[in-house]
């Protein structure tokens, strides 16, 4: 008896036409009727981790001889090397596709000791499906769109994105699989996470001081990146962007002749009014007060 072939992503990818795909490790892409039917691969033993996220719809396969039926809000993971079949869908299925080589995945799970026994190496004794609720629906999803992204479009941090995205995955399953939330100690991707973020907030803060502005440009979760920041400097997202635009403010008072309309317009404030309240919030008196003090020309 023939045995089955195993197939490695990159070989995977470029079989089954899916462009969306970082380097050989990691692919991410959305799949309706039309893309299951035709990616499908009776017999084949993938040497990667396929994570599916259902939108809508139901979809069925088969693993080690077992039927798994997925329903919308279910997110089914798959170990390496383990026989999957496809076997049907409804027509308004809508699913999120999430596959990792297993190598790079478990560099990625070596990197934090905590994270090892959390996450779905070695610990499953049944199909591992998953009924979520829809908050956890909408933070999965949004990690696998913003994984998508990044492998999609050109960007500076292209790899550590990637990496980093990766690694939030791994933490959201552990999470899910052991009930609890999981304080990881990877330190390196965090540190990334915080060194861009700090970067782009120092360019854009004088006009963006919206989370989501930020968040967007990571390609991660507002959610993950308000935890980072938390978690490696006990200030917030918020906090930073406020700081920034206070000494900014302090700047332009004691340096410029510019009018408070004028540095309050220049600094995206929607008038003079909230720029005087949040200049008298931290400094404890007004602009103009301020100015004087300082003995500008």
């Amino acid at each position: 008896m023939p045995q089955p072939h195993i197939y490695n992503l990159e070989e995977f990818t470029e079989q089954n036409q899916i462009h969306s795909i970082f380097g050989s490790a990691v692919a991410c892409f959305t799949a309706g009727r039309e893309l299951l039917n035709r990616i499908t691969l009776p017999g084949a033993m993938p040497s990667f981790f396929t994570i599916i996220l259902m939108i809508d719809g139901r979809e069925e396969y088969t693993i080690n001889n077992n039927k798994v039926e997925l329903e919308m809000h279910d997110l089914f993971i798959k170990l390496p090397y383990t026989p999957l079949n496809f076997k049907d869908c409804s027509n308004e299925v809508e699913s999120v596709h999430l596959l990792v080589e297993k190598n790079f995945f478990d560099e990625l799970a070596r990197q934090n000791e905590q994270l090892q026994t959390a996450t779905p190496l070695d610990i499953f004794d049944t199909i591992p499906v998953f009924h979520l609720s829809e908050a956890k629906v909408a933070e999965f999803y949004d990690l696998f769109h913003n994984i998508q992204k990044t492998i999609s479009q050109p960007h500076l941090y292209k790899q550590e994105l990637v990496r980093y995205q990766l690694s939030f995955c791994q933490l959201l399953l552990a999470e899910l699989i052991s009930g609890h939330e999981v304080n990881t100690h990877d330190l390196k991707h965090k540190d990334d996470i915080l060194k861009i973020f700090l970067h782009l907030a120092t360019r854009h803060f004088r006009k963006e001081r919206q989370l989501q502005f930020y968040a967007e440009r990571l390609n991660i979760t507002s959610t993950y990146l308000s935890r980072i920041v938390k978690e490696l400097t006990g200030n917030t997202v918020l906090g930073y962007l406020s700081s920034f635009l206070y000494n900014e403010i302090c700047i332009q008072l004691k340096t410029t002749d510019k009018t408070m309309s004028e540095i309050a317009e220049e600094l995206n404030f929607n008038d003079q009014s909230a720029f005087t309240n949040f200049f008298r919030s931290k400094a404890g008196m007004s602009p103009l007060s301020y100015r004087k003090k300082s003995n500008v020309r």
